[in-house]
């Protein structure tokens, strides 16, 4: 207990009590424990100034402790060991220190560490070594990437301690400029970048200074390293269709650098394509590469990408370019409902061009007749149906749509053609005229309403006829529409000298349209001559004769004849012929191989005749371009046959007695057998012709081959009620019409006009052996009926 009281170790006093207070209370035992005094070093410290060159010494000892105690020396955290700078000198109550020939770096925190075996101690002390600043860590040159971070140290010894100032020469060539950077040195003195650019490259120079000596500096190069990089990565570029446009990739970072290009994922070559030509350059940053793409086009829609690399990195671009070009023609066009006025019309939406859709243009006209003007409807973008007003019902139309944007109009869309329903016509017939005709026959003619008010295809007419006193409704008549210039109907068996109402109605498939007003006519009470029987008794390449009948009891009051002709589609010409006994004609001078129409009429004070029936004649020969030198021979009842009046050529020589002999003997031949031929054609007409009592053949088709009718097919019903039909037994129509060609569906007989194909009859002779065709076409194309 008196050990433990006089200890001066009050640690171990506290641990020696407790122990002692654990032993009385559980255990007894006794514990002996040499007790120690607790280490306590002196406190020291450098002299205030101390000049390099000299030696300085300091004493490390202990105030309090005892025990085995080790010494040790530290500077700057470092261990010190004896040599040529530091000397030290161990006792076992203290530890001598001597730094030898102190100089700048000697100056630091020198620190003494004593322990035993229970505890340890230290002091510290500084040296400050006053001199101008060395290097502590000088700075060197640095290569970076960037977007890296950098850390240059710069710190040195001195005494005082010396002051560190960064600057960056702008102008190294110069050396005039310098850049303040102390904003990104640390308090250690060291310059930091967090984030390197481009733009902090370049030399950096350290300087330090305390006051003492000259001015320590070090002048480092800070080297960036620019990877190849774009500023901007997308990009959108618009051109109109035809027109030029520039693509550039200009690519930031070190040279050499490299620039490929990509076209939705298709390598471009660097060649000249023709289409797109390629061209790089170095700029004062890095590479400029560009294509040129000439006359853009639809195909050039599309991304296009550049890949720049260098040795540090690579970067990729995109570029967008979008041509802008008219919208492409709308598809699937349909007529949906057709109405007699409007249509609904319906299309799909077709490609923008790039551009978005401003409106659609829907384009129509009417498709028959001559040329239309074109008429059009806008509707907005948003539509892709529309309705088209104010149609003309039963009328052929064509419609196309098209698109437009703000680069222009599209490309129609395929034309698409419909039909409007009919209506009734709106109009009634024009210019109704009415003439008397012998006794109880009225020759009607008139014109189509005008064809805007047909209000779709005119099927035909109804002409109505009453007696002016009666108040009985008309009764009308049927007539085919001929689709000609005008149109005529013969209406006969009416009562001789009483006076007519006429009228006159169109119709078509909708229904029939107003009459024509009222033309009032009264019927003579006397009858024309009838009309001839005609017929063809020969032809040549530039002749035709014809020979005709006339009902004997007409001789007296005909004063002449007039023939009709005309080849193919051309104009009609009539030829006098005078009241002859022998009732023969050459018509000469005519175009060989051709095709002739022709007819005859009887001419009378009383009137003229019906037309005979329409003969079609062709002339031998091949056809070809000839002088028309038109003259007619009569032949009267004296003169010579026909082959005697041919034109003989002949050279004139000593042999014309021969030749006149020879020309004798052929014509007796030739008129015996002529003479002959013309007896056996008067016997076949007589069979084909069956003439009743006034000399006018029956109304009816014959084929002189077969001797088979050709029925013609009944006309539509009318949309009211008609008279039934006159009895075949009356005589022959009035008005003829051409012969049935194509090429004169629209000729009008001369003071007569033409009519629907109400009745026809048609003759056709061939003459076997030479090869020459007659047809004698008994066309009776007129419009006619009997009276109910």
């Amino acid at each position: 207990m008196k050990t433990l009281c006089k200890s001066r170790n009050y640690s171990l006093r506290v641990m020696l009590l407790l122990r002692m207070v654990d032993v009385l209370v559980n255990i007894p035992y006794v514990v002996l424990v040499n007790a120690q005094v607790p280490l306590k070093i002196r406190p020291f410290k450098f002299p205030e100034t101390v000049e390099e060159g000299k030696s300085v010494q300091i004493v490390c000892g202990l105030d309090e402790g005892d025990g085995d105690t080790k010494f040790r020396w530290l500077k700057d955290g470092l261990p010190i060991v004896s040599g040529t700078d530091w000397s030290v000198i161990t006792q076992p109550k203290f530890s001598l220190l001597e730094v030898k020939n102190v100089k700048v770096t000697s100056s630091g925190n020198y620190t003494c560490v004593v322990k035993n075996g229970v505890e340890i101690d230290s002091h510290a002390a500084i040296l400050s070594v006053q001199g101008p600043p060395t290097w502590k860590i000088e700075p060197s040159d640095v290569r970076v990437t960037v977007g890296e971070s950098v850390e240059i140290p710069c710190s040195a010894y001195g005494s005082p301690a010396p002051s560190i100032v960064w600057t960056k020469e702008s102008r190294r060539d110069s050396g005039s400029l310098f850049q303040d950077l102390q904003g990104l040195v640390d308090k250690e003195g060291s310059l930091h970048f967090k984030e390197v650019q481009r733009i902090n490259g370049g030399y950096y120079t350290c300087a330090l200074k305390n006051g003492i000596g000259n001015l320590l500096q070090k002048t480092i190069e800070i080297r960036v390293n620019v990877p190849a990089r774009f500023e901007e990565k997308f990009h959108v570029e618009r051109v109109h269709r035809g027109d030029s446009v520039k693509l550039e990739c200009d690519a930031l970072g070190d040279n050499p650098m490299t620039i490929s290009w990509n076209k939705d994922n298709d390598r471009l070559s660097r060649v000249d394509t023709g289409r797109y030509q390629i061209f790089d350059r170095t700029t004062e940053g890095g590479t400029l590469s560009e294509i040129q793409v000439h006359g853009v086009d639809h195909s050039d829609n599309g991304i296009f990408t550049c890949l720049a690399k260098n040795a540090y990195g690579e970067d990729q671009r995109t570029i967008k370019l979008i041509v802008l070009e008219p919208p492409s023609a709308p598809s699937d066009v349909r007529v949906d409902q057709t109405w007699s006025r409007s249509v609904r019309i319906t299309w799909m939406m077709p490609y923008s061009g790039n551009s978005p859709v401003n409106k659609y243009i829907i384009q129509y006209w009417q498709n028959q007749g001559t040329p239309h003007r074109l008429e059009e409807e806008t509707v907005s973008s948003a539509q892709t149906s529309t309705i088209l007003y104010k149609l003309q019902p039963g009328t052929s139309y064509v419609v196309r749509v098209m698109a437009e944007n703000d680069v222009g109009k599209g490309t129609p869309s395929e034309n698409r053609h419909f039909l409007t329903s009919e209506e009734e016509p709106s109009a009634s017939p024009t210019d109704v005229s009415v003439e008397a005709r012998g006794a109880g026959t009225l020759h009607i003619k008139w014109k189509a309403p005008p064809k805007d008010q047909w209000n779709g295809q005119l099927k035909g007419y109804y002409v109505g006829y009453k007696e002016t006193s009666s108040t009985d409704s008309y009764t009308y008549k049927h007539v085919t529409f001929s689709e000609g210039l005008s149109e005529e109907y013969l209406l006969q068996h009416l009562r001789k000298n009483t006076a007519y109402g006429i009228v006159v109605v169109a119709f078509n498939s909708a229904g029939r349209g107003p009459e024509s007003q009222e033309i009032g006519k009264i019927t003579k009470d006397t009858d024309p001559p009838t009309a001839p029987s005609l017929r063809v008794t020969a032809q040549s390449e530039t002749t035709i004769t014809i020979k005709w009948r006339q009902n004997k009891g007409d001789a007296d009051m005909i004063s002449h004849y007039i023939l009709f002709y005309k080849e193919n589609s051309n104009t009609w010409n009539e030829v006098t012929i005078p009241h002859i006994k022998k009732k023969e004609y050459v018509l000469q001078s005519l175009r060989p191989g051709s095709i002739y129409c022709l007819y005859l009429q009887a001419a009378s004070q009383k009137g003229n005749s019906n037309p005979s029936k329409t003969l079609t004649v062709k002339t031998d020969g091949a056809a070809g371009p000839m002088e028309w030198n038109l003259h007619a021979v009569i032949s009267g009842e004296e003169e010579l046959p026909e082959y005697f009046r041919l034109p003989v050529l002949a050279p004139v020589s000593a042999s014309v007695a021969i030749v006149i002999l020879v020309v004798i003997v052929s014509c007796m031949a030739v008129k015996k057998e002529q003479t002959r031929y013309n007896r056996d054609i008067e016997t076949v007409t007589e069979k084909i012709y069956p003439y009743s009592m006034n000399g006018t053949p029956p109304q009816r088709y014959v084929d002189v081959e077969k001797t088979r009718p050709l029925l013609q097919p009944p006309p539509p019903p009318p949309p009211f009620p008609l008279p039934p039909p006159p009895s075949d037994d009356y005589s022959a129509p009035y008005a003829t019409l051409p012969v049935n060609d194509a090429n004169n569906s629209t000729d009008r007989r001369r003071n007569f006009g033409i009519g629907s194909k109400s009745n026809e009859g048609s003759i056709d002779s061939r003459r076997q052996g030479d090869g020459n065709m007659i047809q004698e076409r008994a066309e009776v194309h007129h419009h006619y009926d009997h009276a109910a």
